[in-house]
């Protein structure tokens, strides 16, 4: 032990005594400065996925808005397409049965088996 202490008072004299100490300030000073990059660094990190995951929050919400829209509209087209096809076919059903009905209308009508068009079978046709 004393073997130590010999051979720091050898190192620790008067003329290098403020360059070592100075020395240690500076090596403190720089394990300090690069401790706090380091915590600085991690703060724009972490502010870095906050603005991502705020980010990436608010356009989900924006597509999910849209789809809800977009389904919506997919549905009411559809129940309007639904109608549509509901109308059609009743028109085409009245139009066979007033099909049918001029041909009954047209058989009973004297003359059937004459040519042309008489003026009681000129009635018969749509306007």
């Amino acid at each position: 032990m004393g073997s130590i202490f010999a051979g720091l008072a050898g190192i620790f004299t008067r003329k290098t005594a403020p360059w070592i100490i100075a020395a240690l300030l500076v090596a403190v000073g720089g394990i300090s400065g690069r401790a706090a990059v380091g915590k600085v660094s991690d703060l724009m990190d972490d502010r870095v996925a906050s603005a991502k995951a705020e980010r990436d929050a608010y356009w989900r919400a924006e597509v999910e808005a849209a789809n809800a829209a977009l389904s919506g509209a997919i549905a009411e087209l559809s129940r309007q397409a639904m109608r549509a096809d509901g109308d059609i076919r009743a028109a085409e059903a009245a139009a066979g049965e007033q099909l049918k009905q001029m041909e009954g209308t047209n058989a009973a009508l004297p003359g059937g088996d004459g040519c042309g068009v008489g003026a009681e079978r000129v009635q018969l046709l749509p306007r």
